[in-house]
């Protein structure tokens, strides 16, 4: 195994990291933390993975594949920011401006002065799309998500099952649950898992005001995930290699071709990785093995790696990505008010408008290139035709999305200088995968067979949608598997 010796005579394990999106940043770092030797891996030229952001040559700026924000509920990634010093790149929010098709606008601010759970009861109390009936009874019901004294067996059916055995009227569903579950999952109340919906209810709304403020980024997410990580890493003595794709592992072949059973107890002490393979040709050895990629390319890895029957048995196949659509748009003026900087969308394709902050609107000032506003679209599989996606069809989405903006924000596009200067649309086909009952519960866990190789990423089970939040805790939760591995290793040694 390939460990060094320092001075004062103490051996650090050494780890490969393969990945370099929030779970391989995560787990790098809590890795070190923990006293392991970490070299990562990344096969494209930058950190972040899906928070990433992209150069776009018409306007000579860098903008993100899509708007990545955090709720004050997801304290794992908000304590890696801190760890790493990236908190200053994003500016806090409690309040959730909403505003639909007609002009007519509201809130959804907490109250510090009541207990967690109510400091939204005021809010639903008078929130404008819903009747007095609706808003008493959205409340009672999320009271009821909320409840962690009913226990018992988890539901496996859809969020929508559950809502039309509450009879909540379409209404309801159109002007809140949907939009709820839309931004937080991205999926429909008809693929959803009725579990994951209670999960995000009780960690967000039900939590207080501090679960619910939002972390919106100042600055692209190339500076913070990439350029600023970067340093951070290195500064901590972990070996960066970019361009590095991992092809497969090298392991050897058991003399027992069924080891890899999951019905065998005993496969942790069986087998370990020998080595892993680059495309190049090259391998590396390490001690541990940590691989936080996407759930495809996990595939791939294994399937070279001659490991079918171990991805045979995760039945990967019940995974179902799930997509998210950015308009980037850049008007001759912004559209929202100067103390606002998002509003939530009714009524149309869009279900979140972002505007620059102060540090934005300085910088676009500067390049007079227009006011760069973006409109998301999450689970746009669900909600977009499929010529939507292609660059002809591309231009009629723009146009929807546009004339949703106009008939929300009348106001604004009642000044006859209001322009579009530039537009563009970017999809990630598989920014998420579907919280559906048939994985939500049952997602494979980053223990594997191999005693030492763990897995990490939004896809594992972390409890939790695929969300920035579950990448960064899979991260954290594989090293703390692979640190009680060492400890068994030394106790045993001694």
């Amino acid at each position: 195994m390939s460990s060094i010796s320092t001075p004062d005579q103490r051996v650090y394990p050494s780890l490969a990291v393969i990945g370099g999106g929030l779970a391989g940043i995560a787990a790098a770092e809590s890795a070190f933390q923990n006293g392991f030797r970490v070299t990562l891996f990344e096969r494209s030229s930058v950190l972040g993975g899906r928070a990433a952001s992209l150069f776009d040559p018409n306007t000579q700026q860098w903008i993100d594949n899509g708007q990545h924000i955090a709720l004050g509920c997801c304290t794992e990634l908000l304590d890696l920011n801190r760890q790493l010093g990236l908190t200053g790149f994003f500016e806090q929010k409690k309040t959730i401006p909403f505003a639909q098709i007609n002009g007519q606008c509201g809130t959804i601010t907490p109250v510090t002065w009541l207990p967690n759970r109510w400091q939204f009861l005021p809010a639903f109390l008078t929130f404008p799309f819903l009747t007095f009936k609706e808003r008493v009874t959205t409340g009672w019901l999320l009271c009821e998500l909320g409840d962690r004294k009913k226990t018992g067996q988890p539901e496996s059916g859809t969020f929508a099952r559950w809502l039309n055995a509450k009879k909540v009227s379409a209404n309801a569903i159109e002007k809140f649950w949907s939009p709820l579950i839309f931004s937080t999952l991205s999926e429909s109340i008809e693929y959803v898992s009725f579990e994951a919906v209670r999960q995000i209810v009780r960690e967000s709304f039900l939590a207080g005001n501090q679960a619910m403020t939002f972390h919106i980024p100042t600055v692209p997410l190339r500076t913070i995930y990439h350029e600023t990580t970067a340093e951070q890493l290195r500064n901590r003595g972990i070996e960066l290699n970019f361009l590095k794709r991992v092809k497969r592992f090298c392991w050897e072949f058991p003399a027992e071709p069924d080891f890899l059973r999951s019905d065998n107890t005993n496969h942790h002490a069986l087998r370990k990785i020998d080595a892993l393979e680059l495309a190049d040709g090259s391998r590396r050895s390490f001690d541990y093995y940590l691989l936080a990629v996407p759930l495809l390319r996990f595939q791939e890895i294994m399937i070279d790696s001659d490991l079918e029957s171990y991805t045979e048995q995760l039945a990967l196949e019940r995974f179902e990505p799930g997509s998210i659509t950015t308009i980037h748009l850049w008007f001759n003026h912004r559209l929202l008010p100067a103390e606002l900087t998002y509003s939530g969308l009714l009524g149309g394709p869009g279900q979140f408008l972002f505007c620059p902050g102060k540090y934005e609107r300085d910088h676009h000032e500067e390049n007079n290139k227009g006011v760069y506003h973006n409109v998301v679209i999450s689970a746009s599989h669900r909600l977009l035709a499929e010529h939507e996606f292609t660059s002809r069809g591309s231009f009629g989405l723009v146009e929807r999305v546009v004339q949703q903006l106009r008939d929300t924000f009348v106001r604004s596009f009642q000044k006859e200088t209001t322009q579009l200067l530039f537009h563009r649309v970017t999809t990630h086909f598989e920014a998420v995968f579907s919280p559906n009952p048939a994985v939500y519960l049952e997602r494979p866990e980053s223990a594997t067979p191999f005693s030492n190789l763990v897995l990490a990423g939004d896809w594992t089970q972390t409890k939790l949608p695929a969300t920035l939040e579950s990448a960064v805790r899979s991260g954290r939760h594989a090293v703390q598997i692979l640190k009680t591995l060492e400890t068994l290793h030394n106790t045993k040694k001694n």
